[in-house]
Parts: C-alpha cells; sequence; structure tokens
C-alpha cells in the first residue's frame, strides 16, 4: 500500500469515526470562500512555507509561491462553483478537513491538513481528486 494511499484512507477513517459537526473551527471561512471562487492567491495566506500537494494523482512538494502556481493552473482548467466542508477533525497535533468543490468539470474531493503555527491555521498537505459519487454523498 502506497503512503498516498495510506494517508487517505487514514483520513476518510478518522473522518467517518469523528463525524464531526462543521464548526467552521478546521476551515477559516476566508479559505472555504477563496477555494470556492478558485482564487489561488487567497488561498496562498493559508498555505505553510512549504507543503505537499496530490493534484489528480500527481505529487508535488512544493514553496508556497510553487503552491499558487499549482493551484492557478488547475482552476484554470476546472472553473470552480462552489466548495462544502464535509468533515473536520483532529489526528493528534494536526487539524483536517474533507470537502468536494463542484466545477465546470465536476465535482472533487479536498483533503486539507492543517498545522497551527502562532495565531494562524496553515495547510501542509493538500490533494485534489475527482470524486466518486459513494464517497461523500451517498446515493441509492
Amino acid at each position: 500500500m502506497t503512503r498516498k494511499m495510506h494517508r487517505l484512507i487514514t483520513i476518510l477513517l478518522a473522518g467517518i469515526v469523528g463525524l464531526a459537526p462543521l464548526s467552521g473551527q478546521t476551515v477559516p471561512k476566508e479559505l472555504a470562500e477563496a477555494i470556492a471562487a478558485g482564487d489561488a492567491e487567497r488561498m496562498a495566506d493559508f498555505f505553510h512555507e512549504s507543503l505537499e500537494m496530490t493534484i489528480l494523482q500527481k505529487d508535488h512538494m512544493s514553496s508556497k509561491n510553487q503552491a499558487v502556481r499549482i493551484m492557478e493552473s488547475f482552476f484554470k482548467e476546472n472553473k470552480p462553483s462552489g466548495f462544502t466542508v464535509s468533515f473536520e477533525g483532529t489526528k493528534e497535533k494536526s487539524k483536517y478537513a474533507i470537502g468536494s468543490l463542484a466545477t465546470d468539470k465536476g465535482a472533487f474531493r479536498v483533503n486539507l491538513f492543517f498545522l497551527n503555527k502562532g495565531d494562524k491555521r496553515l495547510i501542509y498537505y493538500l490533494s485534489i481528486e475527482k470524486e466518486s459519487q459513494y464517497e461523500l454523498h451517498p446515493r441509492p
């Protein structure tokens, strides 16, 4: 099992076990609005100096500036129309959130891991992958 797959399974299991109610505590409102608007520059306010990203199965170890360019490229190809947080939780010293990003090319699952640095919550891992209809919104 790959490290990425192990991490995603851990995220999903923790989310299912936690099923924490949406309180707005993990994902700052400004970050959720930036993702929904496809505004990579505003998202950068919440990026750690360096972060790991997996965007559509492509792994990146990037600086804050590189992460902005990666997100700009993603948003250019997939114009966002909304973002909702589905799960939030805490694992050890890290907080995480799983959300759904609606775009003109379909829905994507967004996984965010945060560290607290001073009074700010910063993203140190971000992944975006095509969302399965059974993952976050089960349908009959």
